[in-house]
């Protein structure tokens, strides 16, 4: 496994490769090419940034048996997607701000892909070539107004509703890893990606057809059961297979 991210020191944001307790830099963001400059930092001395800076940033629901029965909903029979705002990103210790602090405001952990070439109208067996890795991501989702608003666009794209990292690993096989999402210490969300309808490489060679996927470009794959309200003061943890933590804490925007 390799891991990647993307490292903030003062204004200077760059990408890097991690190493053990070092970042080795890179001249461009790790998706696009992985040159390194020669530069290394220690990993204690740079702050984690966002990973990716997509072109677009998918959803896809419903992907779950047990998260479909929760919802009360029944399968589709195909993905469903959707697009979130890029500007919905937060960064690993970022602090996630609830917008309407009256409406129930529910936590997602799920599997996200970073795209690492351009694709459309990809194949399923094809589809995996296209996928540069794997990162940690958080769906956060207004309730209420998803109940009233046909299009789940605007209630999952408020700024911070989309934690991700806190780094990108490749050469990883996803096929069957345990995600697991603790509220505050308590396990609220715990499942394995083997349990998703649809796998990576469907949902990637969904999303390709007629959608041109860039280089950068995030899916979520669905989140398992077990989802419920965040509140202010809350820590939120989320983890898949060995990979680093992804933890962010919980305000009232309004406070």
């Amino acid at each position: 496994m390799r891991t990647f991210g993307g490292f903030r020191v003062g204004s200077n944001v760059f990408y890097g490769e991690v190493r053990g307790d070092e970042v080795h830099v890179l001249a461009k963001p790790f998706w696009i090419d992985i040159a390194p400059t020669g530069e290394v930092a220690k990993l204690a001395d740079v702050d984690v940034d966002l990973p990716v800076a997509p072109s677009k940033l998918i959803a896809v629901g419903l992907n779950y048996a047990d998260h479909i029965a929760e919802m009360k909903r029944t399968p589709l029979g195909t993905p469903l997607i959707w697009f979130k705002a890029p500007s919905s990103l937060l960064p690993h210790n970022g602090t996630i701000e609830i917008a309407f602090p009256e409406h129930q405001t529910d936590f997602e952990v799920e599997l996200a892909i970073v795209i690492g070439a351009e694709a459309k109208n990809v194949s399923e067996d094809r589809a995996l070539d296209f996928v540069f890795g794997y990162t940690v991501g958080l769906d956060i989702s207004d309730r209420d107004l998803q109940k009233t608003e046909k299009q789940f666009a605007r209630c999952k794209s408020f700024d911070t509703y989309t934690p991700a990292g806190p780094f990108v690993c490749s050469d990883v096989d996803v096929v069957d890893l345990p995600i697991e999402l603790k509220q505050n210490g308590e396990v609220r969300q715990k499942a394995r990606t083997s349990q998703m309808i649809y796998s990576p490489a469907q949902i990637v060679s969904f999303a390709s057809h007629g959608i041109t996927l860039l280089p950068g470009d995030l899916i979520l794959t669905g989140t398992p059961s077990g989802v419920g309200p965040i509140r202010d003061g809350d820590q939120i943890e989320a983890r898949i297979g060995d990979w680093p933590l992804l933890r962010n804490r919980v305000r009232d925007v309004r406070r």
